[in-house]
């Protein structure tokens, strides 16, 4: 498979992840490959900050087990996630001096992983990008709930690291377990057709929840891009169209900005709003997502504010829901 690659090398010690800025719309990806124990992970280069050198952390009292300590990077605390001891993998770095830290931004954090070893930077289209399994079959040494997806890479099977669900389970807060979400304005919630594009089966399980608990009936929550775009095309073959569709940004197959561009461009889905609800909320994004026509993009994990946004589309049409930014 070919692929653009550069050196991880150049971003440790405080280096950037590349300098490629990718096109909205291209369904593409930049990979950062590393290893932990006798295996090959990749996270998405658009959530790394930097690479760094292990350095030893302070320690934080009563943290989660994961959580290795605390360590000062140009003045921002960042907690340490031991992630080769969070998934049960045995680590191969002798001491947190041999090891990488992968610090990352996502959903307003900043976080640092704890890796082994970090290779190079692959791009790569995301269709190349294969769903994993939903299963477990409880022999692994990682569990496919953390997994979003596994590519082929110098014929080294990659899997896609899910950070935010790891941070989310260490995490645990509240607004992640959202219950019924009040119908303040007197929707039929029953009624409405819902499409959902959300490759991390925790955040599919949060998102149909807190929906169906709110009374939503027409729910349908697709692994990934792919999926949720061959759906919308069988129900305009069949004369409907969703009312509202709600996709995450980073997705194999088809990734949230592609679905959006092939939603907005096919004139049978005229009028159908898309809201991109990401991890991925950058400053670049935000413009990228403009660029392919989102009509509005919120961070994750506001599960409420998506409900409350649907309501509002529901109730007001576009311009209410474009009101709401």
């Amino acid at each position: 498979m070919a692929t653009h690659q550069s050196s991880a090398a150049s971003m440790v010690s405080g280096g950037t992840p590349g300098d490629i800025l990718l096109d909205a719309g291209t369904n593409e990806l930049e990979v950062l490959v590393f290893r932990m124990g006798k295996g090959w992970f990749g996270v998405n280069v658009a959530k790394v900050r930097e690479v760094i050198r292990g350095e030893k952390p302070s320690e934080t009292p009563n943290s989660h087990p994961s959580i290795m300590g605390m360590i000062n990077k140009r003045g921002v605390l960042v907690p340490l996630v031991d992630l080769a001891g969070h998934l049960g993998i045995k680590s191969v770095a002798e001491s947190i001096e041999d090891a990488r830290i992968i610090i990352t931004e996502f959903n307003g954090m900043t976080v640092g992983f704890v890796v082994d070893d970090v290779q190079r930077i692959h791009r790569v289209s995301w269709s190349l990008v294969r769903p994993a399994p939903e299963f477990d079959d409880g022999a692994a040494e990682i569990s496919y709930s953390t997994c979003t997806g596994i590519v082929d890479l110098d014929d080294r099977l990659i899997l896609m690291i899910d950070f935010e669900s790891i941070t989310d389970a260490i995490r645990m807060e509240d607004r992640l377990h959202v219950g019924e979400v009040e119908n303040t304005l007197g929707v039929d919630r029953a009624s409405v057709r819902v499409v959902m594009a959300e490759d991390s089966s925790f955040m599919r399980e949060m998102l149909g929840n807190v929906f169906k608990s709110s009374g939503y009936g027409g729910i349908e929550i697709y692994s990934d891009g792919t999926s949720a775009w061959n759906a919308i095309k069988e129900m305009v073959k069949q004369g409907e169209k969703p009312d509202i569709v709600v996709s995450d940004i980073e997705m194999p197959g088809t990734d949230g900005l592609r679905l959006t561009k092939l939603i907005k461009e096919d004139p049978a889905l005229d009028g159908v709003p898309v809201v991109l609800f990401s991890s991925l909320i950058t400053e670049e994004n935000l413009k990228k997502g403009k660029q392919v026509g989102a009509d509005i993009q919120i961070p994750k994990p506001e599960l409420a504010e998506i409900v409350r946004l649907v309501d509002r589309y529901i109730h007001g049409g576009i311009e209410a829901l474009r009101g709401a930014a």
